[in-house]
């Protein structure tokens, strides 16, 4: 019953947390909304705000797309509870172990004659 809360619990702080970047990341990026594609190429750095992107961007006449990877820490089974010095007091050791999954996020400024005007974002790090 306990571990149905735990993974309940740690499911909605990682919705939290992505939730709040994405705003962060979003309201970041609205000011280039009627930039060219050059400017955005020149002034936008996702490393100075604390994203992992890969090397270049891409460009076609329709999107200048970039992409930023997160790293989540997925834990497995349960934490370990020794046995407590008083009682009502267990002491916590470290859990199991977990998986390190890099998820990704795919941000699209939809160009219309190089002018952007929009941003679309996909992906499970979005």
């Amino acid at each position: 019953m306990n571990m149905k809360y735990l993974t309940l619990l740690s499911s909605l702080s990682f919705v939290a947390c992505a939730t709040g970047s994405n705003q962060h990341l979003h309201h970041s990026l609205q000011p280039y909304i009627g930039q060219t594609a050059a400017q955005v190429r020149s002034q936008l750095d996702l490393c100075a705000m604390g994203f992992k992107t890969s090397q270049h961007p891409i460009q076609t006449a329709d999107f200048l797309s970039y992409t930023i990877f997160r790293d989540v820490n997925i834990p497995m089974g349960t934490p370990n509870i020794s046995q407590s010095i008083s009682p009502g007091a267990p002491i916590p050791m470290p859990s199991n172990g977990g998986y390190n999954i890099k998820m990704k996020c795919q941000i699209w400024f939809d160009l219309k004659d190089e002018i952007v005007q929009d941003i679309r974002y996909t992906g499970k790090a979005c």
